[in-house]
C-alpha cells in the first residue's frame, strides 16, 4: 500500500459504463444522467436512482460485516470475488469506463493504522475516480519521467452532494470528512499501483483534479 500522504494545495475555504460519465471536454456533464445507471428505476423510487444506489450501499455493508468491516470494502475484492458477487458488480458498475467508484460508507484506507473512511455521513454518496490506463487519456495520465499521475474525480449524483453549493474544489474538500480520506481517492487513482495495465505507481506523486457538474475542471489535491 502507498505511503502516507503529504497533502498540499487543498481548497478548504469557502454513471455504469455509459457516456453518462462523459469527458469534461465533450460537453457532457459527469454524474448527471443518473437514470443511465443499470439496475436503478430511473426515478420511480422516492429520491430516484441516488436512493437506489444508497440502498445498495447500505445493504452491502449490512451483508458483509466481517473483519471489522473490511469485508465490505469493494476495492479489496479480487476479480474472482467480484465475479461471484452480483451485488458487488452492481455497485462497481455505477461509474463509466476506466473509472472506479469510491463509496465513503464502504471505503477503507490501508497502511499504518488501517481505518474506514472517517465521518462518511459528511461526504457525498459516491465519488467516481479515473484509474490507470495505457496510453494516457485526458482524464488519467502518467508522466514516467516525473513519476507523476494526474487523475480526475467527480461526484456521482451532484444534486445530492452535501457540498453542492460550495465553490470549486470545496464541493469535495468541504465534505471530505477528514483530510486522511483523500488518500483513499489517491490510492484509487493508482488502483493496484497500475499493475493491471503494466505500470508501477507505488512511489508516484499524484494530482487529483475535480470535474465540476458543469464539466469544467479544477485542481483538487496534490499527494507528494
Amino acid at each position: 500500500m502507498r505511503r502516507a500522504p503529504t497533502i498540499v494545495c487543498v481548497s478548504i475555504c469557502a454513471l455504469a459504463m455509459s457516456t453518462a460519465c462523459g469527458s469534461s471536454d465533450s460537453g457532457s456533464t459527469p454524474g448527471t444522467d443518473a437514470g443511465a445507471i443499470p439496475g436503478t428505476d430511473g426515478g420511480s423510487t422516492p429520491g430516484g436512482p441516488a436512493e437506489d444506489v444508497r440502498a445498495w450501499v447500505d445493504a452491502y455493508r449490512a451483508a458483509h460485516p466481517g473483519n471489522g468491516g473490511m469485508d465490505w470494502d469493494l476495492n479489496a475484492l479480487t476479480p474472482d470475488e467480484v465475479a461471484a458477487d452480483p451485488d458487488a458488480q452492481r455497485l462497481l458498475g455505477v461509474c463509466g469506463a476506466d473509472q472506479r467508484p469510491v463509496y465513503p460508507r464502504l471505503a477503507w484506507e490501508y497502511g499504518g493504522a488501517d481505518h474506514q473512511w472517517i465521518n462518511p455521513e459528511a461526504s457525498a454518496l459516491c465519488y467516481c475516480v479515473y484509474i490507470p490506463v495505457t496510453p494516457s487519456t485526458d482524464h488519467w495520465a502518467y508522466d514516467a519521467a516525473l513519476d507523476h499521475v494526474t487523475a480526475d474525480v467527480y461526484v456521482l449524483f451532484p444534486d445530492e452532494n452535501p457540498c453542492r453549493d460550495a465553490v470549486g474544489a470545496d464541493q469535495v474538500a468541504g465534505c471530505i470528512g477528514d483530510p486522511t480520506n483523500f488518500e483513499i481517492l489517491v490510492d484509487t487513482a493508482s488502483y493496484h499501483d497500475g499493475a493491471d495495465v503494466g505500470l508501477a505507481l507505488a512511489e508516484a506523486s499524484t494530482e487529483l483534479r475535480y470535474i465540476l457538474p458543469d464539466g469544467s475542471r479544477v485542481h483538487l489535491i496534490d499527494n507528494l
